[in-house]
């Protein structure tokens, strides 16, 4: 929930690299690399949290499974 609203006060400013490459005047020549989320928002941020969260309840359940079969 605490990455949901901070994701309200990220900067739109460009980052160091970025604002140096501007001011030599090198930034037309970077190119864009490939990205799953690229052009991240808040909808991204949300599919993030609940990819991960059954990736771990996944695993949780497969674990609790192997622990069964070990004691039973």
């Amino acid at each position: 929930m605490i990455v949901i609203l901070a994701t309200f006060f990220a900067s739109s400013n460009p980052d160091g690299l970025e604002w140096v490459a501007e001011k030599l005047g090198f930034l037309h020549f970077g190119k864009e690399s490939f990205s799953i989320l690229g052009n991240y928002s808040l909808i991204n941020g949300i599919i993030g949290i609940f990819t991960t969260a059954a990736i771990l309840i996944g695993v949780g359940f497969l674990l609790n499974l192997t622990n069964k079969k070990k004691k039973g």
